[in-house]
């Protein structure tokens, strides 16, 4: 009996300790906030900043074609290429041909 009880005071702690880390490196692993969930996250995060860099560049041509057409510096040639290209329109003395 004696024999039983010395090995279970050294087989319980050891497994237990065991069973811990192996749950904790479970978690540390695949939990919520382990490695894989962070690889996702690192992920999403290269995601959004490529989504933010190219709305950046769209800003930039908006902001340009609005410098353009404002009443201090007004390029005309960008006024009529938006009127013929956006609103369709022709001069009097030029004929509109379709094409399909």
């Amino acid at each position: 009996m004696e024999g039983v009880v010395k090995t279970a005071k050294t087989v319980l702690p050891a497994t237990a300790i065991g069973a811990l880390i192996l749950y904790f490196s479970y978690h540390a692993l695949a939990g919520d906030q382990g490695l894989a969930a962070w690889t996702v996250l690192q992920n999403e995060e290269a995601q959004l900043t490529r989504q933010i860099d190219a709305l950046k560049a769209e800003k930039a041509v908006l902001e340009a074609s609005l410098v353009r057409l404002r009443d201090k510096s007004m390029d005309l040639d960008y006024v009529e290429e938006i009127a013929r290209t956006k609103l369709s329109f022709v001069r009097a003395d030029e004929l509109l041909v379709a094409v399909r």
